[in-house]
């Protein structure tokens, strides 16, 4: 699920697992004064955003519904 929407599993660590989803560089500003980020491309933050919410939802559904599992 991760991966059909634009992040990565980067680490197993047995029971868990890392999944990330990385910005682009060119999306986002970072001022170094004060460490703040401004991003350049707000509806594409968002997208992402929201696939990482659709993910984890999905596999959430599908744990549940997996008798080995259960």
């Amino acid at each position: 699920m991760v991966d059909r929407y634009a992040g990565a599993a980067n680490k197993n660590i047995g029971d868990a697992f890392l999944l990330v989803w990385k910005m682009p560089e060119d999306k986002y500003i970072i001022d170094e004064s004060d460490n703040s980020v401004e991003f350049r491309d707000k509806p594409y933050v968002s997208i992402l955003a929201d696939f990482a919410l659709i993910s984890f939802m999905k596999i959430q559904a599908k744990l549940n519904r997996e008798s080995k599992i259960l």
